[in-house]
């Protein structure tokens, strides 16, 4: 019963959320330093209440845990906490990351799937993982028996005759499904107008991954040494990819993520060289944060030893935060985009990684977190990022200025 009323609490908190959100669009809020002032619109409001509705969504998808659920969570933070410490990984996380193997066996398969714009072909990578957590690792029983999660997939598409540049993007939460990559990365408008090769990964536990009824819900556990279980093998299955594309080809690699996306990209960034430039969009940095914005009842529903250590999360979490690492990318080539009413991954996220990253370009958009990356006035943005690092000069395929009078 007491489970029952916590799950029947959940939509009034997220309600009242979005309804304090929306309250703050329209006042003009600037909740945050060195963030422009939002400026409301019918468009941008709807916005706020879209985030909200995914907020609501998924928190009613995943429920509320069970007591003995948090508490073994809980108690395995704790165990992790101590293994980290143990050998040295809190002074020297980058121990935390071994250096993966090359690809074995990939295998590449014609695929098809329908959008908005119709069907786009592409090809789909397949090939074993073989990530593993750390022998003795806490949670690592419970990580490998997520069977469809052993099998890395991505979904490339790659223009015929000639050596394009590649751009790896790297997918949100709940995506991971060809369509939903294609049409939330824009990856259609990349490969066709821009002109790149492109190479979308599955995070794991994400699309055919995924062991739980939605795309990604594995992550939305009290268990929390699956965050770093999962960034430590997207960051692994990534080096993989990037080492499978520069075996096929010299042309320049960027990467790209955007939300949870993002932050995969921005870890990423700290551990594979030579990268052209790397793309932050929307990006969650802080998962911490992240959890606390985004699952209100994990916080309020509880009480004592009941209450998720938020703390003890961001502690545990440190060897597979992008906040943690330098990017090998210099500076000039480190770019964020973000929306200033987004209320998923809130705007002090990009702000902490803008600073962290030395204070690169980044681009506000009037915009909310679920629809920013579709926003028309993001392509000129990521047209001159093509243009500037990806093509050598003169041999970009389009005109830099189009998009922006396209915007216009």
């Amino acid at each position: 019963m007491s489970s029952l009323i916590r799950w029947l609490t959940a939509p009034a908190i997220e309600i009242a959320a979005m309804a304090s959100d929306t309250a703050a669009v329209l006042r003009r809020e600037q909740r945050y330093r060195d963030v422009p002032a939002v400026e409301p619109n019918a468009g941008l409001i709807a916005e706020t209440l879209l985030d909200g509705s995914f907020s609501l969504l998924v928190s009613l998808l995943v429920g509320v845990p069970e007591s003995q659920q948090v508490r073994r969570g809980h108690q395995e933070l704790l165990a992790m906490r101590d293994f980290i410490e143990q050998r040295g990984w809190y002074a020297d996380p980058t121990g935390y990351h071994r250096t993966p193997p090359p690809l074995r066996a990939p295998q590449l398969t014609e695929r098809e799937t329908s959008g908005i714009r119709g069907a786009t072909r592409f090809k789909e990578l397949v090939f074993e993982s073989e990530y593993e957590p750390h022998p003795g690792e806490p949670g690592r029983e419970r990580w490998l028996a997520h069977d469809d999660n052993g099998t890395a997939t991505a979904y490339v598409m790659e223009h015929e005759g000639g050596d394009r540049p590649w751009l790896v993007c790297v997918h949100g939460f709940s995506m991971g499904q060809p369509a939903a990559n294609v049409q939330g990365l824009a990856a259609d408008w990349i490969h066709e107008e821009l002109g790149l090769n492109v190479l979308m990964p599955v995070l794991p536990l994400h699309g055919p991954r995924s062991s739980t009824r939605f795309s990604g819900g594995g992550l939305l556990q009290p268990e929390f040494a699956n965050v770093l279980h999962l960034f430590s093998q997207a960051v692994w299955d990534i080096r993989r990819m990037v080492d499978w594309i520069r075996r096929r080809s010299a042309a320049p690699v960027g990467l790209y993520g955007i939300s949870l996306g993002g932050y995969t990209a921005s870890l990423a960034a700290a551990f594979i060289d030579d990268l052209a430039c790397v793309v932050a969009g929307i990006p969650a940095v802080d998962f911490t944060s992240l959890a606390r914005d985004n699952e209100p009842w994990a916080y309020q529903a509880y009480g004592g030893d009941m209450q998720t250590d938020y703390g003890l999360v961001s502690e545990v979490t440190y060897p597979v935060s992008p906040l943690t690492f330098e990017p090998r990318v210099p500076v000039d080539r480190r770019y964020i985009y973000a929306g200033v009413a987004d209320r998923v991954a809130r705007p002090d996220q990009a702000r902490a990684l803008w600073r962290h990253w030395g204070k690169p370009s980044i681009e506000w958009l009037s915009s909310g977190h679920v629809m920013a990356s579709m926003k028309p006035e993001l392509k000129p943005f990521l047209r001159r990022i093509a243009a500037e690092h990806l093509f050598a000069p003169g041999e970009a395929p389009f005109a830099c200025d189009q998009d922006v009078r396209e915007a216009s």
